[in-house]
């Protein structure tokens, strides 16, 4: 419990903005869904914010659990850095954020646009203030918190307790195959939802998925391993930011 003790104040920070972007990922997912089922849940239940709130304690609990485990192994494989910001730093982390905000969406517009109308179109409507809220907190904190803070760093640990152990420190190697590794389950995981935006999985969404994730899961990855977990957290948010910026002002 010491690692935790030393950085309670992250973990708060954690399981604040857990609970916000719980909400609002809720929130925002409930609008995508039909309102027959919509209304079943809340026959089950009682009212809409009955269903809001118990769906948001499954992601309330694995993210204060990701948030724990993920500084205590981050520690123990030495990929922890103290929180806190330098200007080189965020010059780097912000052009890798500007990179991926402006990729997001003109790939889509140039590229994967081409081969699919849903693709196309799904810029025509302006995002809502649920979505933007919870790209911000949950994709930029939580997701973080769980692919890079906890996965990255559980196989870290793993490959060196495997493979490694007779070294002093964690070569940099394991780091590079645990990115890798953790950027294709950060790909993976967007899956559901892709299914529930273009209403399911052909080739063309899942190389779309793979790509787009994946690629800027292992540029987050880098630099939670160069910088530490506030720059990974910060190229995402700022991804997002830029990409909204461009939805809400070009587009």
């Amino acid at each position: 419990m010491k690692y935790i003790k030393d950085h309670w104040k992250f973990l708060l920070f954690i399981i604040i903005v857990g609970i916000i972007g719980s909400y609002f990922t809720v929130s925002y997912s409930l609008n995508t869904v039909s309102e027959e089922l919509i209304e079943e849940a809340i026959n089950q239940v009682g009212s809409k914010e009955l269903v809001i709130i118990i769906s948001m304690i499954g992601p309330i609990i694995y993210s204060i659990i990701f948030g724990i485990f993920g500084i205590i192994l981050s520690n123990k494989v030495g990929l922890w850095k103290e929180i806190k910001f330098e200007k080189n730093k965020i010059l780097i982390t912000s052009l890798i954020a500007l990179i991926g905000g402006i990729s997001l969406i003109f790939v889509d517009l140039l590229i994967f646009g081409r081969f699919n109308e849903i693709i196309k179109h799904s810029f025509d409507m302006k995002p809502t203030y649920d979505y933007i809220i919870s790209c911000f907190t949950y994709g930029g904190v939580v997701e973080e918190v769980m692919m890079r803070l906890f996965f990255m760093s559980l196989i870290s640990f793993i490959l060196y307790k495997l493979f490694y152990r007779k070294e002093k420190e964690v070569p940099v190697k394991v780091f590079i195959i645990a990115n890798i590794i953790s950027a294709l389950l950060f790909a993976i995981g967007h899956f559901p939802s892709t299914i529930q935006l273009f209403g399911g999985l052909n080739a063309l969404l899942i190389i779309r998925c793979m790509v787009m994730n994946g690629i800027f899961g292992l540029a987050f990855g880098w630099l939670y391993r160069k910088y530490g977990i506030q720059y990974s957290m910060l190229a995402h948010f700022g991804s997002h930011l830029i990409s909204i910026l461009i939805w809400f002002l070009f587009i």
